[in-house]
């Protein structure tokens, strides 16, 4: 029998993040994964990108992770907000808050094989891949996991589980943790869009009444499209061959960035937010999509995922893994990131129903909203901290420090 301090279950980007942060501390971390890790390097234009926040990039600047990430990104210096067919515009600039950048966006796999590569260069933790749980039993002090790993099963305890296996958590339900899901009635559609013009600095918002449209920069004159449709209007999109396709975009996004000269595969998917009705069960506690899964509109996830680590980092500085007071340790940790989870799942929502209509006077509402904020500077401030990570309270990773 395996005997482990902490064992992570899940071994996406939160997962491979988290075992890092707690292998820092001086943990024995074991990290369990269902799937082997063969990542395949995309083409260019089909390279799948992750948006981070200022607070994620303090986190990992204090796990020393982003002097090796910095050069493969491609920075947000500026946030352009709109409403299409209607005049209220936000613009949100990192120079007023005194910041190099507002965030800054990497590709998925680019992001996924570094912290790959430091998990495996990591002496403290252990990967065991593939690997599915089985079945799990919660003691006063441990966890036992009884788990399969190529023909064989095989036993773990550990006094520490991290649930880190997603939005369909089977963990989360062999825990008993019950979770509510709404649909949204909507479907997104990711792809990459060369462009003509040079890089300006800018990440766009743009909203319709079928949903929003977002452009994130990448390097080589690309941007991260995210496109949130009705289900049966993106699969129409989907359809499309890519001239007729980029003539959509041009429809509601304009000639900001001159024209679109290329795109790449198109992937769609349903979205759903769900959110657990609770984050602990004695000594285990669900981070990331596990514990709760957004709508990209305010592109969250992974951002919140972050600030998961960083809070439970701190949480359990001060407590050693396996006493009895750790599942009180996971229950302060559950009520301390209660106030910016709510608000960012609220965030999302409340973004999607303000701009996700037609309503002739919430049309007139929400525009005038975006021109007040373009001119009101603390409420742009406000709004940009809450954005970046920082509306609900610091941990020491979000301060850029390792405790």
């Amino acid at each position: 029998m395996i005997n482990s301090e902490i064992c992570i279950v899940g071994g996406g980007l939160v997962g491979l993040t988290a075992a890092l942060a707690f292998s820092s501390q001086g943990r024995r971390v074991s990290l369990l994964e269902a799937h082997d890790f063969q990542l395949v390097t995309p083409a260019q234009m089909d390279a799948r990108s992750i948006a981070l926040s200022w607070s994620s990039v303090q986190i990992l600047s204090a796990l020393e992770l982003w002097p090796g990430l910095r050069d493969k990104t491609a920075p947000i210096h500026h946030i352009h907000v709109s409403s299409a067919g209607h005049f209220g515009v936000t613009r949100l600039h990192a120079q007023d808050l005194q910041l190099d950048a507002m965030g800054y966006v990497i590709e998925y796999h680019v992001l996924m094989q570094y912290l790959l590569e430091a998990v495996k260069n990591n002496t403290s933790i252990e990967m065991l891949t593939p690997a599915r749980l089985l079945s799990l039993k919660q003691g006063d002090n441990k966890v036992s996991i009884h788990y399969r790993q190529g023909d064989t099963e095989q036993e773990l305890e550990t006094d520490l589980l991290v649930v880190a296996d997603g939005a369909n958590s089977k963990i989360r339900e062999m825990l008993a943790i019950a979770a509510i899901t709404e649909d949204y009635e909507q479907t997104a559609i990711i792809a990459n869009v060369k462009t003509t013009l040079p890089f300006n600095g800018y990440a766009y918002e743009r909203f319709t009444s079928d949903g929003p449209l977002a452009l994130l920069p990448l390097p080589d004159q690309r941007y991260a499209m995210v496109w949130t449709n009705a289900a049966d209007r993106a699969e129409q999109l989907m359809q499309l061959p890519d001239a007729q396709f980029l003539h959509e975009i041009y429809r509601i996004f304009g000639y900001r960035l001159g024209y679109f000269s290329g795109v790449g595969s198109r992937v769609k998917f349903d979205l759903k937010r769900t959110r657990s009705s609770r984050l602990t069960a004695n000594c285990s506690v669900l981070i990331g999509n596990a514990a709760n899964t957004l709508h990209p509109v305010a592109g969250q996830g992974f951002n919140l995922a972050l600030r998961d680590v960083a809070l439970l980092y701190d949480e359990l500085a001060g407590e050693f893994p396996g006493s009895s007071g750790l599942p009180r340790v996971l229950e302060a940790y559950a009520a301390k990131r209660e106030q910016d989870q709510q608000r960012t799942v609220q965030l999302g929502d409340g973004l999607v129903k303000l701009f996700s209509n037609d309503l002739p006077l919430i049309n007139h509402a929400r525009a005038g909203a975006l021109a007040l904020l373009d001119v009101c500077p603390l409420l742009k401030q406000e709004v940009s901290w809450q954005g970046m990570g920082y509306g609900s309270g610091f941990s020491s990773l979000m301060r850029g420090v390792r405790q």
